[in-house]
């Protein structure tokens, strides 16, 4: 029994003394921490939170600008076309074989001894095979259907300008932003040094709780530009797009982040009990019942569309439904085949880098 006790005392002195080093270290920790939390917001969490948001946000702003060198010979067999011109024939001195006699009457002066005729009148027939030095000069009309059979070069250089936030590209990365959106802003109005924590404290007992997801100079101008140009003596930029090449607007907001943060950055998405999930179930909903392709807003339309790998794998194209270019409806018409691409590469070489 005497030993149990000295077991018990020598365990309970144990814990007292293993207690104190462990608040000891953890005060020591908090004081360190607590002298180096700025030196931790300002050089640690600033520049990661804020690394990560500023490349969103510059992705999102950039813009492709490539030029891909099309280079391939295009077969042309048997079109027809309508062939009407003019074309003009210079031809200088030639010699000319008559096939048949040509019979001339002209005037002439007749001198012989004795004898003096003005103004008479001669005819004479040139004979088949006479030699006849001439000079040709006149416009041939030409104004006939013709039917083509050629290989006609390619050889073009057509440069894409794309601004990303005009595609897909655009959600994704947005959404990217606003899970980093607030926790830039948060550490932006957080105060910088021990000067700034008494104010702070301050307004906090008050009760007037500061508002850490306010803009801050750094979130108003996130990503300082680019190191190329984009756009630059492109003139097409301003060009009439074809109507039937214009994108819906669905409606799909991206999701964001934190619900509580993400409220504050977008309070109008979250009204009456709303939330990014919610509208995004009722507008696929509408689209779906608008007859719009789901595949050309739910992220599949690559498993529809044809690709030289989906082509070099044996895998035949897939016809979304045919819809109406300007109102997104169904036709109703069976879809007409989808060309299958041949040559390879089709001739598209990337251009090199600079």
């Amino acid at each position: 029994m005497r030993a149990l006790k000295s077991i018990g005392k020598f365990f309970w002195r144990f814990m007292i003394v293993f207690s104190f080093i462990v608040n000891i270290i953890l005060v020591v920790v908090l004081l360190v921490l607590g002298l180096t939390i700025f030196d931790i917001k300002k050089n640690i969490a600033q520049p990661l939170i804020q690394g990560l948001h500023s490349s969103f946000v510059g992705l999102n702003d950039a813009t492709i600008d490539w030029t891909i060198p099309v280079q391939d010979t295009i077969h042309v067999d048997r079109a027809n076309a309508q062939l009407e011109t003019n074309i003009p024939i210079n031809v200088g001195e030639t010699v000319v074989v008559l096939t048949q006699p040509v019979p001339l009457t002209v005037g002439a002066n007749i001198t012989a001894p004795g004898l003096t005729v003005s103004n008479a009148s001669v005819s004479l027939t040139l004979p088949a095979g006479t030699r006849l030095p001439v000079s040709l000069a006149f416009d041939l009309p030409v104004q006939q259907d013709v039917t083509v059979s050629l290989d006609v070069p390619v050889d073009l250089k057509v440069r894409a300008v794309i601004p990303l936030n005009q595609t897909q590209i655009h959600d994704p990365v947005e959404n990217l932003r606003l899970l980093f959106e607030p926790l830039v802003r948060a550490l932006g109005n957080l105060p910088d040094d021990f000067s700034q924590v008494g104010n702070f404290a301050g307004q906090i007992l008050s009760g007037n709780l500061p508002n850490l997801l306010t803009e801050t100079p750094y979130s108003q101008n996130p990503w300082p530009g680019y190191s190329t140009t984009a756009g630059t003596n492109y003139t097409l930029g301003n060009a009439e797009i074809p109507a039937n090449n214009l994108t819906t607007s669905t409606g799909i907001v991206a999701i964001g982040g934190i619900p509580a943060l993400d409220e504050g950055i977008r309070p109008e998405l979250y009204q009456n009990g709303s939330t990014p999930a919610s509208i995004n179930t009722q507008t696929i909903n509408n689209l779906i019942g608008m007859g719009l392709n789901p595949a050309s807003f739910n992220g599949t339309y690559a498993d529809t569309a044809n690709s030289p790998s989906k082509q070099g794998n044996g895998q035949a194209p897939v016809n979304p439904p045919p819809t109406n270019g300007e109102t997104g409806q169904p036709t109703g018409e069976n879809p007409p085949p989808t060309p299958v691409p041949t040559g390879g590469d089709l001739g598209i070489v990337a251009t090199p880098g600079g």
